[in-house]
């Protein structure tokens, strides 16, 4: 049983409306089948399925989650870079309140981020248990990378039914309030490429602000012991 959010009224789960004041609940709708967009299947990952290690995931929606996120990381990063080249000596405060972003946004994104690779290794009808793999330095991280890449079972597995089947027209993705709708794989790869731009440009202020500093301090005048 439960409550009807208008009158209180007790109701059977099962019941789309309440009897006594006739309240309308709509249920709960599964998006699992859409093939969704960039924003939305990063939605789905750190708001709907943040902890959810059951079920299926896409490639598209494992592969969107990763790229908002890196997308997120390195614009912190580079921020982070800029104030340092612009300012090496008087940027320590706005750096390490950036540095501190950083750690929380990666904290926040752990959980999301292994439950999303586990239903990845479930949409090919493997353990969830291989995630530990990507644990491993360096060879463990691209063997990963690899099987997030690998096509999953067209079919349903012992873990459920594939994801991501459906596609998303412009007048369904109005009637489910979704933000964007099919994947566009132009944006997909021009983000890619805007996050390897912000990582080389990362690299070249923090080596030009070491630079900076490593010359300003021998520069800096040294007092004599009379």
């Amino acid at each position: 049983m439960k409550s009807c959010p208008y009158c209180g009224h007790a109701v059977l789960k099962t019941d789309c409306y309440c009897p006594e004041c006739g309240h309308v609940s709509r249920p709960q709708i599964s998006l699992d089948k859409y093939n969704l967009g960039l924003i939305e299947n990063f939605k789905q990952c750190l708001v709907y399925k943040y902890a959810d290690f059951d079920g299926r995931a896409s490639r598209s929606e494992y592969w969107h989650f990763l790229l908002v996120y890196q997308l997120l990381f390195v614009a912190i990063l580079f921020t982070c870079a800029f104030l340092s080249y612009i300012s090496p000596l008087s940027s320590v405060v706005g750096v390490g309140f950036g540095l501190v972003i950083l750690v929380l946004l990666s904290v926040i994104m752990v959980i999301p981020g292994v439950a999303v690779s586990v239903r990845r290794l479930h949409d090919q009808g493997r353990s969830g248990g291989l995630v530990f793999i990507g644990f491993i330095p360096v060879i463990g991280t691209i063997i990963l990378l690899i099987l997030m890449a690998l096509p999953g079972e067209s079919q349903p597995n012992r873990f459920g039914s594939p994801t991501g089947q459906v596609v998303v027209t412009k007048q369904m993705a109005r009637e489910l309030g979704l933000i964007d709708t099919t994947p566009s794989m132009g944006l997909t790869a021009g983000l890619f490429c805007a996050i390897f731009v912000l990582w080389f440009l990362v690299d070249k202020l923090l080596m030009t602000s070491a630079m900076s500093v490593s010359y300003t301090h021998l520069t800096l005048p040294t007092k004599r012991i009379v």
